[in-house]
């Protein structure tokens, strides 16, 4: 493999690495499309850079993006996307896109 090919390579897998943000609608570089989720449970206090949620199923999410008003105790239902990066240093940090109250026991 001769050096024009080597550098061809790179820049598709640098390319290949994830959408810039004006080309994704917001979405961070590394960010996948597939990785959206939708969580229901209760805004608490465990986070220590960012708010979090413990899920009914006991997992902890930490939240980032407009938490629309809520609060600590406030149950919840959030949809966004899993960031692969994070400040938040705990749990699986979700890039919030939409955040609703939730009845506790209701889906």
């Amino acid at each position: 493999m001769n050096g024009r090919w080597g550098l061809a390579l790179a820049v598709l897998a640098v390319a290949g690495a994830g959408p810039w943000p004006a080309e994704a609608g917001g979405m961070e570089p590394g960010e996948s499309r597939k990785a959206r989720v939708a969580v229901t449970g209760t805004l608490t206090d465990e986070g220590v850079e960012c708010q979090a949620l413990r899920a009914e199923d006991g997992a902890l999410y930490t939240l980032v993006g407009d938490l629309a008003g809520f609060r600590t105790g406030d149950p919840v239902r959030v949809a966004g996307s899993i960031a692969e990066m994070s400040v938040c240093m705990q749990g699986t940090t979700i890039r919030v896109e939409t955040i609703a109250r939730q009845a506790p026991g209701s889906d």
